[in-house]
């Protein structure tokens, strides 16, 4: 009774409505979700090249494939927008400091491993997991990739023995992922919460993101109250769950039951990811009435459930990737958001 009291307290009032169905942004506060790709990496400006033997070019760096030196290859685009392939080697003393200048502003440092040898990154994320941190990085040529490392000190002898999947940072990296995993949002982070399976689907094609798909039962109810709480004492966790997901968050009306789009959301959603879906007796069956009471079972008071996407997720080595679809979810009891715990929502998987 007493974490209720708290609760409602400090929440800012709900709006109730009698129907169920999607939340909106609006519904927590947060402004209409952009659809725009995101931009990992501050833009450079254009400006003039000199390129060996070459005519000046005027040209905007895109980015720059292979480690950082002579044997690297910068990518320029012209104004009519074509790309070249300029090797390092060629360009002037000006031009390799207008790179390194660039690299410096978008915060590249050096990720040094045992065995695949050292990269220039921008840390995107790091997730601290067990023994391991799971990491994403923008790579110098605007790719995104992910990969586990070791959280704990390794050697070298280690790390040869271990799959090629698992990275094996020294220890100057190590402090640098440790570094980035321990960082506090500057703002007051916000989820990334679509209003419908389409624009879900949308936002994380082209964010490369996963869809977290939420129940919460009646609005204003104990389920969506203790949500609610739970997101505005915990920014960190929303500030790295806005890194990663697109949030599809699901109403029962006042009855109890989800509405049919709900229903075919998630089924959309698991068919799209090659799954069979939540109910793979009874797939055939388009009645809105019988799905709605279908999706009875799903409403309760006590926990929240929830199913989360990923589609085309890259891993591993950056020679060695993998391509997988996951599809796994869970339930958080009200007592549990309440009390803040930090382990209760499992999103990544791991």
């Amino acid at each position: 009774m007493k974490h209720f009291l708290v609760l409602l307290l400090c929440l800012l009032p709900v709006a109730h409505a009698a129907g169920g169905g999607y939340a909106t942004p609006a519904d927590f506060g947060y402004p209409p979700l952009s659809l725009e790709p995101p931009q990992y990496l501050s833009p450079a400006t254009e400006r003039e090249w000199h390129i060996s033997g070459q005519p000046a070019l005027r040209a905007t760096l895109l980015g720059i494939r292979g480690r950082w030196g002579n044997e690297a290859t910068i990518i320029l685009r012209t104004p009519s927008g074509r790309d070249r392939a300029v090797p390092a080697y060629a360009l002037s003393n000006a031009d390799l400091d207008a790179v390194s200048d660039w690299l410096k502003k978008n915060n590249f440092e050096e990720f040094e491993t045992f065995r695949e040898g050292t990269s220039l990154v921008h840390v995107h994320s790091v997730i601290p997991v067990g023994k391991e941190y799971h990491v994403n990085l923008i790579m110098t040529d605007g790719s995104r990739i992910a990969l586990r490392t070791n959280a704990e000190p390794a050697n070298r002898e280690f790390a040869i023995k271990q799959p090629p999947n698992a990275f094996q940072v020294t220890d100057a990296t190590l402090e640098m992922l440790r570094r980035h995993s321990q960082r506090k949002p500057e703002n007051k982070p916000e989820l990334p919460i679509a209003s419908s399976i389409d624009e879900a689907t949308l936002y994380a094609a082209t964010h490369d993101v996963g869809i977290a798909h939420f129940l919460l039962n009646r609005r204003g109810g104990a389920i969506d109250l203790a949500f609610r709480h739970y997101l505005a004492n915990k920014p960190e966790l929303v500030a790295r769950w806005a890194q990663h997901f697109v949030f599809l968050i699901a109403y029962s009306d006042e009855q109890g039951m989800y509405p049919a789009e709900c229903h075919d959301g998630d089924l959309t959603l698991a068919l799209t990811h090659g799954f069979q879906g939540t109910h793979p007796v009874e797939l055939c069956n388009t009645s809105s009435l019988h799905n709605k009471l279908r999706l009875a079972w799903l409403t309760n008071t006590s926990y929240l459930g929830f199913t989360v996407y990923l589609h085309n997720r890259l891993s591993g080595n950056p020679y060695q990737r993998k391509i997988n679809t996951v599809k796994h979810g869970g339930n958080v009891s009200v007592d549990s958001m309440l009390r803040l715990r930090d382990n209760q929502f499992n999103l990544f998987g791991h």
